[in-house]
């Protein structure tokens, strides 16, 4: 991540960013004169040749200087040339060979110019302007371009880093690495040697080639047996806690806070091998600053809490933060930033670094979650793990960052490591540097000087955490994340910082005492250093050949500089970036403008200061714990383990460095050296201590860097408040440390037995009360109480008991002073209350302020600023009941208040129960999950409904084990009023389904129990779970009974009706069983009156008279009149349902109760309902957010607001979880589960009417008791109060007409369209005969054409009487339309008329019946008077032809529906006349005989 600023291209005449200084590397060090480069835009980037050098821009700019022999130029530094052709190429990195130049775009293009004798430029002839390199892949089907992401120059060989990270090489020598004899290789080939390997980063010698590749993951030898392990091991947050993964820990070893070690430990423990220990200490070391950072609050700025993370992410080394953007903008600002000047009051905008770190949020997600919430997650491959360096640059893969140099944050680069982002975008540390090409001075590194034809490893790097690499001419240089430098190869003039003499294998550079090198670069003969010392501003270090500053002879002036690097006194500013070749040095430069650039540098130096401390951890102290084993590792396995906090982690080391450190005094006083705080003798805990000095240096630099900004620009705010956070942290960790050293102190000071129950790792103490300042209220003369305060916990002991109440289920309460003087402070936890008195006023405030700071804290608040009495009422925490009760030893965790459960919750007891949901004042109440267990059937039993002080009370679903079901009321944990029951097999239909209504867990009252196995339903009274009363019962077979029942028998008096309609009324004694008196009618009209005995089905005994009607007698009525008087009213058979909706609204019956708070009910209802509802739709949302808001309902209903009304009743009844829409649901499935399956018996018929109109007016009540304004039935709905403003639209409006009230046409649309499929199936059971009569008269009949028809009909006769001249006109009209076209008579009025079919209320059907007289009139209106009116003579017959032609199926049905529930309002006006006509031409139709 780059650290870098929009530059505008307005203002660059002088940038104080990218100042490029020159020099020869065979002058004089001790005093540096370099030449200025002058360009108006900052430098991004600088490559040196063994003559010229090529410059990279802000915008893309390329530009040369020096000798340029291609072009026979030789070009200053100071005014360099602008290479024209490379304009708009959009180049974001450029290389220089000996003496041919290359240049790298966006896109992944290459481009090379200069001299090509030895096809270095990848062309045939020299190369004086840049031209175009095609990198193909021609083992790819097809050939593919390949993107190339960095490029490096030799003297006669170029080598190219495509972005799959393999190599690729073209120009002449074995420094190529191919397999091949024949040069100058003019194309691109791939380095197969180096195929497989994931190459970072290459550099370019005279003669030779390096290569930084990515170490392989190691591989297991039982890799396949055991991949689980190898997966584990290789995680670099291995946990040591896994079954397979510990040590042996012997019995008698304790932890430095004297937990004992457990026996399940030890029997767990097993052995892993000593590289996964290291992983494992070095994730010990990381927890300690993520246990600082855990407390620190969310950052304000994004780019600031990237900065948080790296503290944590910097200190394990295998976890790289890729967001040190002011470190990574010094180590690569010169490849990558792009800089423009800056204002007084803001020298850089934090706006744009945001900007670009948005870019990098998605791949911090990882990091985060790993970093700061899950310590011990597990890698995704082992092979995706490696170490990695925080500050490590990104700047030598510009592809990989996806900048250009002409854009805002571009990425050029120069020859660092090229890191792949491997999914977390991290570079690796875990590497390997391989070299080839020529030898002769050693600068292989192989330890001899032979040649080498293909890259080979030089092993003596591996594992040395390399990140860099450079080349000369005939050395080589490697950096490696401990700022350590390595050289090898040529020391003729001492370029490799140590010896005299060639090196053939690397070396260490001699480096002075608390230098830290970042950055460096190998010359001709000399090498540039770049590194941190004892000041901001970075060193310049030099090695190699130069020149005394006094005057001497050419021969003798020109020597050899010290063997080891000098240090440069310069005046260039604060570098950021070195360059070396030929004999040439250059650096890239910042000018510190407002100390903003010096306190960049001083941040990134402390980090790599934090960094080389952390390593020197792991070399000195963490590796020879590892070496050691013993008892040494197993408490590091335990401690691991059971690791909670900071400063357990400290007192581990006080044991070991008793244990095992103990004469390594010199080595700890090296580690804290820099530490000013620590004085006198160092321990293992001193030094671990020490990373806390680090966020008080963070918060120093952040205070720093906001002093460059205005007090009023947004960064400076969240600089200071970042830096603020800091030193808060800091503080508060500081406290920690001294709670850890009271606490030690206090178990050292008090042991026992209950010292050591008490005693845990995570656990500190507040105060306690030995010396006898607080007691229990009311406590003996000579007992005894010791309170404890920790942080986690309140203890009472008393003798050898002890009581412990954690803080977060206890709640702390002043008692206020009375007469008694008593300074009392009162606990209440959840299964008791006790009162404590302080010996003072000061003792009781002392203890008040503990009580209420730890449960604050406890409870996740700061716990600093509490004052008496602010302990938090309501809130979450778990806790095991153990006292006798309902609660005995279940496990809660929920809401509280005041100590009782209280909200939303969790209860689990011991034997399976839990129960899930609200809780008030200590019990379960509201809306509840319950699951029991049933140990016989193996199956547990669960409700999930209302609850009401512990017990089942209201609505709800209970599922029994056995497979039975129950949806209804209860009260008082009984099943109450309305419910519904479903019993036998879950997978299909229950085998019996009742529902009606419940009296105290049995059934009694009206209920229908439909008994599927059977095949009977049962419609009737119930009384204690028995039938009992009178019923209705009918049979799949079509048999009808009505009659009495008692004990669950047919009883007493009764009819039965078989299907063909035999009937019988008389005497039963048990189920269809008949006993005593009776009639039997016969089809045929035949009867026997007399004696009866058997049951009905088997055969009937009979003594009595037969009777056969004779010829003449007229049919008996009598049969039909008899139906229905034994059947329960229709309106006392659903009370429960209606009952329970009143309940619903607050009414205890019906219509008593107040109105006001019933629509607070409803509105309570509404709002509870979408708040436990998250899954509802938008729609459903909105509609019951228009629900919530309670409607105008005390004023007078007119007809502004009745529509309100009506809209807003529609909207109840289609949501369940409203009253209104309860019932209306209800309703429709009591009526679907009497009317549907047995139930469609053609004899219910009058019975289901009457149970809609019943329903009508039960909920007619309901409505006009929320809505008091309406007006009775067929009274006027008024017009609102008139205003002189609107008196002339009223007096058009009056002649529209009044709006007459019917609860019918209100409440029936509401009803009936999903009453209607059951209530029609009937109808058309009913008319079955009649039906198919009708229809059979219609098949007929269509096959007619129009003239023929109407002449059936009777028109033509009609017609030639004259008696009437609109049916003659009509026949005129209706002859002229059979002339011109066949069957198209009166189209839109049967069309129209067919639609009839499609609605469900009478009020509908009445609707498209008008609108069929409408499109009738339409029609012949042309040809008559404009005051014309029909009367029936002239409408029957043309109505009879629209009937027939509309083909309407089962129009008795539809008749008939309309007659029985038509609004009696309208049955004597225009529409009743209308109706009137259809059911005319039904009956006429019906009896009309065959043409």
């Amino acid at each position: 991540v780059l650290y870098c600023s929009f530059a505008k291209e307005k203002d660059l005449t002088s940038p104080e960013r990218g100042l490029l200084h020159v020099w020869h590397s065979a002058g004089p060090f001790d005093h540096l004169c370099p030449e200025r480069v002058l360009l108006s835009r900052p430098v991004l980037q600088a490559t040196l040749g063994e003559h010229h050098g090529v410059l990279l821009t802000q915008g893309g700019q390329v530009y040369s200087f020096g000798e340029l022999l291609w072009r026979d130029l030789s070009i200053p530094v100071s005014a360099p040339l602008l290479e024209v052709s490379l304009l708009g190429k959009l180049v974001v990195h450029v290389a220089a060979g000996g003496f041919h130049c290359g240049a790298l775009t966006e896109q992944g293009n290459i481009y090379m110019w200069g001299e090509n004798t030895a096809g270095q430029c990848g062309l045939t002839d020299l190369v004086s302007e840049p031209c175009l390199i095609s990198v193909v892949d021609s083992e790819a089907i097809p050939p593919a371009a390949v993107r190339i992401v960095d490029l490096a120059c030799g003297r006669e060989h170029s080598l190219a880093l495509s972005s799959q990270n393999e190599l690729w090489a073209w120009g002449s020598g074995c420094q190529l690495g191919l397999v091949t004899n024949a040069f100058p290789v003019l194309k691109p080939q791939k380095v197969e040697h180096l195929a497989g390997r994931h190459v970072i980063q290459v550099a370019c010698g005279a003669y030779h080639s390096l290569a930084l590749v990515r170490s392989l993951p190691p591989q297991n030898y039982n890799t396949q047996k055991c991949p689980e392990k190898k997966e584990r091991g290789q995680s670099p947050h291995f946990s040591v806690t896994g079954k397979e993964d510990m040590f042996a820990v012997d019995e008698a070893h304790y932890c430095p806070l004297g937990v004992e070690l457990k026996d399940t430990l030890t029997r767990e423990v097993s052995i892993i091998i000593k590289e996964n220990l290291t992983n494992q200490i070095m994730d010990m070391a990381y927890i300690l600053v993520v246990q600082i950072l855990s407390t620190a609050r969310p950052l304000h700025s994004f780019s600031m809490w990237i900065h948080t993370q790296n503290l944590v992410l910097c200190l394990h080394p295998k976890t790289l933060s890729p967001t040190l953007y002011l470190q990574l903008y010094l180590r690569s600002y010169s490849n990558s930033g792009v800089f423009g000047p800056y204002s007084s009051s803001s020298p850089v905008c934090l706006e744009e670094v945001r900007l670009r770190l948005e870019a990098e949020k998605k791949e911090l997600q990882w990091q985060k979650s790993s970093s700061l919430t899950n310590i011990n997650q597990k890698a995704k491959t082992a092979a995706n793990r490696r170490r990695s360096l925080p500050g490590t640059p990104t700047h030598g893969s510009p592809r990989r960052q996806r900048h250009c140099a002409c854009r805002p944050s571009s990425a050029g680069g120069t020859q660092t490591a090229a890191h792949e982002e491997a999914g977390d975008g991290l570079p690796s540390l875990e590497t390997e540097v391989w070299s080839w090409g020529r030898g002769s001075e050693g600068q292989l590194g192989h330890g001899d000087q032979l040649a080498r034809l293909q890259p080979l490893c030089i092993k003596s790097l591996t594992g040395e955490e390399v990140i860099k690499v450079s080349a000369g001419s005939h050395h080589s240089l490697a950096l490696s994340a401990q700022c350590q430098v390595y050289s090898w190869g040529s020391n003729m003039c001492g370029q490799l910082g140590h010896g005299s003499s060639p090196v053939t294998v690397p070396q260490q550079a001699k480096l002075s005492d608390g230098l830290r090198v970042w950055d460096v670069s190998a010359g001709q003969s000399h090498s540039l250093l770049l590194a941190d010392g004892d000041c901001v501003q970075p060193i310049l270090l030099y090695c190699g050949q130069c020149q005394e500053s006094m005057p001497a002879k050419s021969e003798k002036s020109r020597k050899s500089c010290p063997r080891s690097p000098n240090t440069a006194e310069s005046t260039m500013g604060y570098i950021s970036s070195v360059c070396s070749g030929g004999q040439r040095c250059a650096v890239l430069a910042d000018q510190n403008v407002m100390g903003f650039i010096s306190t960049i540098h001083e941040l990134a130096s402390k980090e790599r200061h934090f960094y080389c401390w952390l390593s020197s951890i792991r070399k000195l102290l963490l590796n020879p714990l590892r070496n050691k084993g013993g008892s040494t590792t197993c408490v590091l396995s335990f401690c691991w383990s059971t690791l909670k906090s900071l400063f357990l982690f400290v007192y581990l080391f006080i044991f070991l460095s008793s244990e095992c450190l103990g004469s390594q005094q010199i080595t700890l006083a090296q580690l804290c050296a820099s530490d000013q705080s620590v004085s006198g003798d160092v321990d293992l805990v001193s030094l671990m201590y020490w990373p806390l000095q680090q966020l008080h240096q963070y918060s120093r630099v952040l205070l720093k860097l906001a002093a460059c900004y205005d007090v009023l620009t947004v960064e400076y705010q969240y600089l200071h408040q970042t830096a603020n956070q800091y030193e808060s942290v800091y503080l508060s960790l500081l406290r920690r440390k001294k709670e850890a050293e009271s606490t030690f102190l206090f178990w050292k000071t008090h042991s026992g037995k209950i010292a050591e129950v008490l005693r845990l790792p995570h656990r500190r103490i507040v105060c306690e009360s030995s010396n006898r300042s607080l007691t229990l209220q009311k406590a003996g003369r000579f007992s005894h109480h010791w309170f404890i305060l920790f942080n986690d916990a309140l203890v009472h002991t008393q003798f050898s008991s002890h009581h412990v109440y954690p803080l977060t289920c206890l709640w702390v309460k002043p008692v206020t002073e009375d007469s008694n003087a008593l300074y009392a402070i009162k606990i209440t936890c959840p299964e008791e209350t006790f009162t404590m008195v302080a010996s003072t006023p000061q003792e009781k405030n002392k203890w008040l302020r503990s009580l209420n700071q730890a449960v604050d804290q406890v409870l996740g608040g700061g716990g600093q600023g509490s004052s008496p009495g602010v302990a938090v009422m309501s809130r979450a925490a778990s806790y095991t009941f153990t006292g006798d009760g309902r609660f005995k030893d279940a496990h809660y965790h929920g809401s509280w208040l005041g100590g009782r459960v209280h909200g939303r919750g969790t209860m689990k007891w011991p034997d399976g129960r839990t129960y899930k949901g609200n809780f008030k004042n200590g019990q379960e109440d509201g809306y509840g999950e319950c699951i029991i267990p049933n140990k016989v059937l193996n199956k547990p039993d669960s409700y999930q409904g209302n609850w009401k002080d512990g017990k089942i009370h209201g609505f709800g679903k209970y599922k029994y084990a056995n497979g039975e079901v129950y949806e209804g009321c209860y009260y008082e944990g009984q099943r109450h009023g309305y419910g519904m029951l479903s019993s036998g097999k879950r997978i299909r239909a229950s085998s019996s389904v009742f529902i009606g209504q419940w009296l105290q867990d049995k059934r009694t009252g009206y209920g229908v129990y439909d008994d599927i196995t059977r095949g009977e339903k049962y419609m009737g009274l119930w009384l204690d779970d028995q039938r009992q009363g009178s019923a209705v019962v009918v049979t799949q077979y079509g048999v009808y009974f009505e009659g009495t029942f008692k004990e669950n028998k047919m009883s007493g008096s009764g009819l039965l009706l078989s299907d063909d309609d035999t009937y019988f009324h008389g005497e039963f004694s048990d189920d269809w069983t008949i006993n005593g008196k009776g009639v039997l009618s016969l089809v045929n009209g035949d009867c026997i009156d007399g004696q009866f005995s058997g049951e009905w089905s088997a055969g009937l005994k009979v003594v009595g008279t037969y009777t056969k009607p004779a010829i003449n007698e007229p049919e008996n009525k009598e049969r039909s009149s008899k139906l229905g008087q034994y059947v329960v009213p229709a309106d006392q058979r659903w009370g429960c349902v209606f009952n329970e909706c009143w309940s619903r609204l607050g009414c205890d019956t019906a219509g008593r109760g107040e109105r006001t708070k019933a629509w607070e009910n409803i509105a309570v209802t509404i709002t509870t309902a979408r708040r436990h509802s998250p899954g509802l739709s938008r729609s459903q949302s909105k509609v019951l957010e228009c629900l919530e808001f309670i409607p105008q309902h005390e004023e007078s209903v007119t007809t502004a607001n009745y529509d309100n009304i009506r809209r807003y009743l529609i909207k109840a009844c289609e949501t369940p979880l409203h009253p209104l829409g309860w019932l209306v649901e209800t309703l429709v499935t009591v009526y679907r589960m009497t009317y549907i399956g047995v139930g469609s018996n053609r004899r219910l018929l009058s019975q289901a009417v009457q149970e809609v109109l019943a329903y009508l007016t039960h909920f007619n009540s309901i409505v006009r008791f929320l809505f008091p304004g309406l007006p009775e039935d067929g009274g006027i709905i008024p017009d609102p109060p008139i205003s002189p403003s609107t008196s002339r639209c009223v007096a058009n409006s009056l002649e529209q007409g009044v709006v007459v009230f019917s609860s019918s046409s209100l409440l029936l649309p509401l009803l009936l369209p999903q009453l209607y499929p059951p209530l029609f199936t009937l109808y058309c059971l009913q008319q079955e005969q009649e039906e198919a009569q009708y229809w059979e008269r219609i098949l007929q009949l269509n096959k007619q054409p129009d003239q023929s028809l109407l002449s059936f009909l009777g028109v033509q006769e009609v017609c030639s009487t004259v008696k009437s001249v609109m049916l003659k006109t009509v026949s005129l009209l209706l002859f002229q339309i059979v002339s011109s076209s066949k069957d198209a008579c009166f189209i839109s009025a049967v069309e129209t008329l067919q639609q009839i079919s499609t609605t469900f209320t009478p009020s509908d059907k009445l609707l498209v019946i008008q609108k069929t007289f409408e499109e009738l009139t339409q029609e012949v209106k042309p040809m008559l008077d404009d005051d014309f009116l029909w009367c029936m003579d002239d409408l029957l017959p043309l109505f009879i032809y629209v009937v027939i032609r509309a083909r309407i199926r089962n129009l008795g049905a539809e008749v008939s529906l309309i007659e029985d529930l038509m609004d009696p309002n309208i049955q004597h006006g225009e529409m009743g006349l209308m109706f009137t006509t259809l059911k005319a031409c039904y009956i006429q139709i019906q009896h009309e005989s065959t043409i």
